[in-house]
């Protein structure tokens, strides 16, 4: 499973545009995908139609402490289309803050509820607020990926230094590493200001930027303004051409983008890290065929403060199989899509090294 987040603390860029857009088409293409709004101003649900005045649930009772242990995403869900569901928000969010002040693990309560359901999902794209609070914050760490919409304007690349600068903070207080990637929106070559700021961002970003560019569309906002995505509204406009074009680029890169997984988050290409994320567990331990299954202290993770396990180990080029020791249950490793079964019937995590 895949988790983007779309994040730019700038507004007017095109944030919900992409997350209601991306999501419909991965789902065209049979992806299974969740959109979660961590917008307080309720856009996704705007842009899709769907009320939220007379809803018993938003995104805020999954975040808050009196009921997000008891409720899952998935079953305050709206469902859009048949692989595409969505949880929206409205204007409790913005309190959120005030209600998780000094609580630890705050900044981690939408990756929990994440992990509660990860497998019923291929795709969730989380739609971030244009600020670098406490909501950006839970998209982040909760996120595998993150794009990042900039339109062509003289001030669109303001402020996107602090975003980067966060994610690696992140990356170096918890091991969590987020991929970035650009993608330019609002796109009118016609105009020299387009031309020049695409220029400004590909030589900022440089590889690490969609080739797919969101051109300027009426029709996109027609399309919001019925409360459709593109692809419900008009499939010759030229929003649904490159939405879709976006969608097969990202899908294109899930077998890259799986191998970073497995040899970055799962282990870093320096160190061999491993990592799981079991905030509520007591002892996590790793066992492997590098140890002959045999889960010693030598082998127990430590736990930093986001309820993130870690632990280093020196392997020589190959193949391994794995599975972690949470609390004496043997778990797969979540975050590592390849896997082959065992004798048991479970599933082992493999890591190819070298």
């Amino acid at each position: 499973m895949r988790t983007i987040s779309i994040a730019n603390q700038k507004g007017g860029c095109g944030k919900t545009t992409t997350a209601i857009n991306l999501s419909a088409c991965l789902a065209h293409q049979g992806k299974r995908v969740l959109l979660i709004d961590m917008d307080p101003q309720g856009h996704v649900a705007l842009g899709l139609n769907i009320s939220t005045s007379d809803r018993a649930h938003t995104v805020f009772d999954i975040l808050n402490l009196t009921d997000g242990d008891k409720l899952s995403l998935t079953g305050i869900s709206e469902k859009v289309s048949e692989n595409f569901h969505v949880v929206p928000s409205d204007i409790s969010l913005s309190t959120l803050d005030q209600h998780l002040s000094m609580v630890e693990g705050r900044e981690s309560r939408l990756k929990q509820a994440i992990m509660r359901i990860h497998s019923l999902y291929d795709m969730i794209i989380i739609d971030c607020p244009p600020s670098l609070g406490l909501l950006t914050f839970n998209a982040l760490i909760a996120s595998t990926e993150v794009l990042v919409p900039i339109e062509m304007s003289l001030f669109s690349l303001h402020g996107i230094s602090k975003l980067v600068d966060i994610i690696a903070s992140i990356k170096n207080k918890t091991g969590h590493e987020i991929h970035v990637k650009a993608l330019g929106t609002m796109v009118d070559m016609r105009t020299r200001i387009a031309r020049e700021v695409l220029e400004n961002i590909r030589e900022h970003f440089r590889e690490a930027m969609f080739e797919t560019l969101i051109r300027s569309n009426v029709t996109l906002k027609e399309a919001a303004g019925f409360g459709k995505a593109i692809l419900d509204y008009s499939k010759t406009a030229n929003g649904f051409k490159d939405y879709g074009m976006l969608a097969k680029e990202v899908l294109s890169d899930e077998k890259t983008r799986h191998q970073h997984l497995a040899e970055g988050n799962v282990t870093s290409k320096l160190q061999n890290q491993f990592t799981f994320y079991a905030p509520e567990a007591n002892s996590v331990k790793i066992g492997g065929n590098f140890n002959n299954w045999n889960p010693t202290d030598e082998f127990r993770m430590e736990r930093d403060d986001s309820g993130t396990w870690t632990k280093h180990i020196s392997l020589k080029p190959g193949t391994y199989e794995y599975r972690f020791i949470v609390d004496g249950e043997w778990i797969e490793d979540h975050a590592n899509s390849n896997y082959v079964s065992n004798a048991y019937g479970d599933k082992n995590s493999v890591l190819k090294i070298g």
